[in-house]
């Protein structure tokens, strides 16, 4: 219901449906998702865009997002973002909403599932 109505939203007023859309899931908020879900994400993204990404975020973001990788991918990760050096916001923005669009395709195909809810009760 929530996507029906967004979309609806989105074809009267494309920039009030983009702001909320991009209010509703951010960056940091793929903590929350389940690790086999974040992994299905890792084998889409690119992964300068993530090392790009990666340097505003919170440290549990960045470990839930290195368990989601194999051990060498992981290394090569945290190497590539010492090696980007300082980077400006407006770059590291463009490219975690990069990575968001990624995450809304996967789960617009049904792939990955962004209800932290549901998630938590397919554990229990």
């Amino acid at each position: 219901m929530s996507k029906t109505l967004l979309a609806r939203l989105e074809d009267r007023n494309t920039t009030l449906g983009a702001a909320i859309r991009k209010k509703l899931f951010s960056f940091e908020d793929l903590i929350r998702l389940q690790l086999s879900d974040l992994q299905r994400i890792m084998r889409e993204v690119d992964m300068s865009a993530l090392a790009t990404a990666m340097k505003s975020a919170s440290t549990q973001l960045r470990e839930k997002l290195y368990a989601a990788l194999s051990k060498r991918a992981a290394e090569g990760l945290k190497e590539e973002i010492e090696l980007l050096g300082a980077v400006r916001l407006k770059d590291v923005e463009a490219a975690q909403d990069s990575i968001i669009q990624a995450v809304r395709h996967l789960e617009e195909e049904g792939q990955i599932s962004l209800d932290a809810e549901s998630a938590a009760s397919v554990v229990s």
